[in-house]
């Protein structure tokens, strides 16, 4: 019986990565047991997005639902159900692996152990991206350990089931690696608005499973915001992350205020030392890294504030209904 591996990638106005991700996708030594399908779900592009993906119509599977249908966790479900796949493989649409193994090396932890449920890959940013989010990306990634190892997370011991460790959430769909049976069986991912990735990674531990981080699974990624752009993307993700997985956010002024200034200092450190950006590029990024840094303080900031009306808001009506 033929084996299949599935790679996933939810598109919505992505015209200026699709090609070149699904160009590298077909370039990948797929392991000589599997073959490869590529599965997309586009919800309402009006950007030339389906016309591009129509033209791989021999080489992907292509389905399209209404721009309302689409949630994180829900269309990712969706995907997972009808996926070949023993393994699936998630990509957003301006994500490229960086090299033809990025199939094989993201699956290589689920030979490990049985386990071993879920996997993230490394992103590496694009050279000319936001200083802010070229910085945030590669000190997040530098974190988790040489690029030529692979890292097993865990909440529980192997031994006795007992706790070892806090539950560390950070999961992320623009790359990232499943088993299909956990994912249509006792791990799936739940419909919510955002936050899906941490919340699969939350429940696969809760579950007894093990996370992995597989550096050499590497995709180009970065997100070439503005900075307002860059402060609802923050707003959004924080209200995300409380929602799903209850992370902490104070609404401090101070931070809001002052606490800007110490990340563009690291920005700045960065940006000497950084070897990619052109002079020019280092000119423009000195100048508008304060206002990315102020932007993701004002992102936490009236996120929490929102956050907080909200509560409230229920707090009174229910007492109202109460009365």
């Amino acid at each position: 019986m033929q084996k299949y591996v599935s790679v996933f990638i939810p598109t919505f106005n992505g015209a200026q990565n699709i090609a070149e991700c699904l160009d590298t996708l077909l370039q990948q030594k797929v392991p000589s047991d599997y073959q490869l399908e590529i599965l997309v779900i586009d919800s309402g592009s009006t950007d030339g997005t389906v016309e591009i993906l129509q033209s791989y119509a021999d080489k992907i599977v292509l389905s399209e639902i209404p721009n309302a249908e689409f949630s994180h966790g829900g269309t990712r479900a969706k995907a997972a159900k009808i996926a070949k796949g023993e393994f699936i493989l998630f990509l957003t649409q301006d994500a490229t692996p960086t090299n033809d193994r990025w199939i094989v090396n993201m699956i290589e932890p689920f030979f490990i152990s049985e386990k071993v449920g879920c996997v993230f890959g490394r992103q590496i940013p694009r050279p000319n991206a936001p200083v802010t989010i070229k910085r945030e990306i590669s000190n997040v990634f530098a974190g988790f350990g040489p690029p030529d190892s692979i890292l097993v997370q865990r909440n529980k011991s192997l031994v006795d089931g007992k706790e070892t460790n806090a539950l560390n959430n950070f999961f992320s769909d623009v790359n990232s690696a499943v088993r299909k049976e956990l994912l249509v069986g006792e791990v799936p991912f739940r419909h919510v608005a955002y936050a899906e990735d941490q919340l699969l990674a939350k429940d696969m531990q809760v579950k007894g499973y093990l996370k992995t981080y597989s550096p050499q699974g590497a995709v180009w990624h970065s997100n070439d915001y503005t900075a307002r752009e860059y402060f609802r993307r923050k707003f959004d993700e924080y209200v995300g992350l409380y929602e799903t997985v209850q992370f902490p956010l104070v609404a401090s002024k101070k931070s809001l205020l002052l606490g800007w200034i110490k990340p563009t200092l690291a920005d700045w450190k960065f940006l000497r030392k950084d070897g990619e950006y052109s002079l020019r590029s280092k000119f423009v990024w000195f100048f508008e890294s304060p206002f990315f840094n102020l932007a993701l303080k004002a992102g936490i900031y009236f996120a929490a504030k929102s956050l907080k009306n909200s509560k409230h808001n229920k707090y009174s009506l229910e007492k109202r209904n109460r009365g």
